[in-house]
């Protein structure tokens, strides 16, 4: 995954949970403001249900038109906020409840109507009652005229107080005494119970007017109450969610962080570190590549680019060991110039007084018999003369530029012919020779005659280095670019502090009559003339191997 749809994945898993939680808060607001709206439609209902129980109480205690009114008023500002309940809020009380309370306040307003009605008629009946009560007083004599007066003051208790003790105490008096025989006294008496029977039905519509008010009320307090209730257990829910949003959110957040910063800098302190390794020059280790986001593509390139480095330093320093080797070739071929030059004046200057002496050292020694005293040193001051003037010529070999006359050749037969030329010299007596020259081997572009003197010097080089008897084995092969001439031979060897001086001029660790010590040096420089390169492996006591190599031609 990569880095970028990390950061989009980390910030939207809070951007998620906050909607989540974000959501539920909304909800709960939203609960919160319907149950608000339900509460305050509940308080707004007990408040009219109040008022019109307030005129109610008046109306009933003072039975004046004016609190009939008020009651009516307030029962149609009373419908009028039922009917106008939004559909929402008839939700939450459901529709059987609203339909109680449409039904309940119906019944009210009918029973305060039959209320009305029936208090109308009790005080048209009570004119009545005080009339006929009067009329029949001021007619009575005698002992009816005693007891009638306590028949009024029943009367008045049951009109004013609607006491039903006094109403039964009226029964009582009037089935005692005769006057229930009057005409008059009959009619007043139904007018009474008439009266109080209006009473009974008052007091029951009554009662279920008070019924229906209390139930509307009970509803809408509880309903409030409940609501209420509600409200608060809907507010500390929604406290808790958000408390749990929040630790969710900081721990997530801590743990997707502390991940996140791991998977970024883990990566990048194993970068720098390998980097501060590479700055020494160690390429041992690479950055393990985790992943496919962008910091594993950045540790691929890097292991890319440690390994091209690698190639680079490594193709830098055979590249600086190669300089170094061809500044020491130019060094030793300038010191060689320069001895060949030096070397080639002296021997210029030697060689024609020496060929003076090596003339008449012969002349005098032809003229001289066997047995003259003189004979002896004649021969050896000619043969001395001789070994004189061959290191001069060696001199001027050695300083002259060499120049090749390449063609296309193969190996085996200068080798051989050499091989066969040397074998018949007294050199070879007590060493033998083995030859073992390669088939078929590809032609490689030389001098003849300069490879021919490379091979007599590492064949004269090996004799020279044999204490008879031992033997020397000429190899000829192919490699996969050139072709080799392997000479090994049984002699002294060579000890590994003189190894990198053999091709020096005039080393030699032989005897002063066996050599001069320039022969590995001219052979050096025709082998590199001809591209190639003489390679020397030696252990003193067992022997040398000398191989030199030569470019296939083409």
């Amino acid at each position: 995954m990569k880095i970028r749809d990390k950061l989009l994945l980390g910030f939207g898993l809070y951007i998620l949970i906050s909607l989540i939680f974000g959501s539920f808060a909304y909800r709960a607001l939203r609960m919160i403001s319907a149950k608000l709206v339900l509460v305050e439609t509940a308080d707004d209902i007990t408040n009219a249900v109040l008022e019109v129980r307030r005129h109610e109480k008046n109306y009933l205690l003072y039975r004046d038109k004016k609190n009939l009114a008020e009651i009516q008023k307030q029962l149609v500002l009373l419908k009028e906020s039922i009917e106008n309940i939004k559909a929402e809020i008839i939700h939450e009380l459901t529709s059987a409840n609203y339909q109680m309370m449409k039904k309940t306040i119906g019944e009210y307003e009918k029973n305060i109507g039959i209320i009305a009605k029936n208090i109308e008629s009790q005080d048209e009946l009570a004119q009545s009652i005080r009339t006929e009560g009067r009329r029949i007083g001021s007619a009575l004599s005698g002992a009816d005229s005693e007891v009638f007066p306590a028949l009024r003051r029943y009367e008045k208790n049951i009109l004013l107080y609607k006491d039903q003790e006094s109403y039964e105490e009226f029964k009582k008096t009037v089935e005692a005494a005769d006057l229930a025989d009057s005409n008059r006294v009959r009619h007043y008496v139904m007018l009474i119970e008439k009266f109080h029977e209006l009473q009974n039905e008052e007091k029951s519509s009554e009662e279920r007017m008070r019924s229906a008010a209390r139930n509307i009320q009970e509803f809408t307090q509880d309903l409030a109450k409940k609501e209420r209730s509600n409200i608060a257990t809907t507010i500390k829910m929604s406290i808790r969610l958000q408390v749990m949003a929040l630790v969710l959110v900081v721990i997530l957040g801590i743990i997707i962080n502390i991940k996140l910063a791991t998977s970024i800098a883990t990566p990048i302190r194993t970068l720098e570190k390998i980097t501060k390794k590479i700055t020494r020059g160690d390429f041992s280790e690479s950055i393990e590549v985790r992943g496919h986001d962008e910091l594993a593509s950045l540790a691929g390139s890097f292991n890319q680019m440690e390994e091209k480095l690698e190639l680079a330093m490594t193709s830098l320093e055979a590249t600086i060991k190669k300089l170094q080797e061809k500044q020491a070739q130019l060094v030793e071929a300038e010191k060689l110039a320069s001895i060949g030059k030096l070397a080639a004046g002296i021997a210029h200057e030697i060689n024609n007084p020496l060929t003076a002496v090596l003339t008449f050292s012969n002349l005098m020694l032809e003229q001289c018999p066997p047995d003259d005293p003189w004979y002896d040193k004649l021969r050896l001051m000619a043969r001395e003369t001789e070994r004189a003037r061959n290191i001069v010529r060696q001199l001027l070999n050695f300083g002259r530029e060499i120049v090749i006359k390449p063609e296309k050749i193969n190996i085996n037969q200068p080798v051989s012919e050499l091989a066969d030329s040397l074998v018949a010299q007294d050199a070879f007596k007590g060493i033998g020779l083995d030859m073992k020259l390669g088939d078929n081997l590809p032609e490689v572009n030389a001098d003849p005659a300069q490879i021919g003197q490379v091979v007599m010097n590492m064949l004269l080089n090996a004799i020279h280095s044999i204490t008879p008897p031992g033997r020397i084995e000429v190899v000829t092969r192919r490699t996969e670019k050139n072709v080799e001439i392997v000479f090994t031979d049984t002699g002294a060897g060579i000890p590994e502090e003189n190894v990198h001086k053999i091709f020096d001029p005039f080393f030699t660790t032989k005897d002063a009559t066996k050599g001069t010590g320039l022969g590995l040096a001219v052979s050096y420089g025709i082998i590199k003339k001809h591209g190639g390169e003489i390679e020397v492996a030696s252990i003193v006591g067992k022997g040398t191997t000398f191989t030199v190599r030569l470019p296939i031609y083409g």
